[in-house]
């Protein structure tokens, strides 16, 4: 599938020329999520695990059966594997501060590109400093890409976290 073809599931996209970046703090979201929410309005809004009502039973049926279809879909072992957070913040937070703050030792190492939302940037800077961590940055070469040669002499033996952006909304390509 080409990115022609799935820019037609964004309705927001439609008629733009626009490639939109800044999915760290709000992602555009497809058709086929939009109806997803849209279904569970009308058919299942109640507090999953919060009742013994049918309504809320429903609500805990859905949310645990997209668990288990996330689950299959990134082939985890485990459907307990699968944490929903609100969006990429919280998510980056709740790793951040459980596990790093709980496993991070003194000269243990972190690595993150120079590219990072901020999302991903003060987290581990703050981990770091209560830690005694280092953190270190991998930077980016003219064609804003990470370099084999950045990667190899970046990570080492000392790291314990890598967290690198997949696309980037703070560097930008104008040629």
């Amino acid at each position: 599938m080409n990115s022609i073809e799935i820019k037609k599931d964004f309705p927001i996209l439609q008629n733009r020329k626009i490639t939109y970046l800044d999915s760290g703090a709000t992602t555009q979201k497809p058709i086929q999520v939009i109806k997803a929410v849209e279904e569970f309005y009308e058919k299942y809004n109640a507090n999953p695990h919060r009742g013994a009502y049918s309504l809320s039973m429903d609500a805990t049926q859905s949310y645990e059966n997209t668990r288990t279809k996330i689950a299959k879909f990134i082939n985890s072992k485990h459907r307990e594997e699968i944490i929903f957070s609100k969006n990429a913040t919280e998510s980056l937070n709740l790793i951040a501060y459980s596990y790093g703050m709980d496993n991070l030792k003194k000269d243990d190492e972190i690595v993150i590109s120079i590219m990072e939302h901020h999302s991903n940037l003060v987290p581990w800077q703050k981990v770091a400093k209560q830690a005694g961590s280092k953190l270190n940055y991998m930077y980016i070469n003219d064609e804003f890409e990470i370099s084999d040669e950045e990667i190899e002499s970046k990570i080492t033996d000392k790291t314990k976290i890598v967290g690198i952006t997949h696309l980037s909304n703070v560097v930008r390509n104008n040629q």
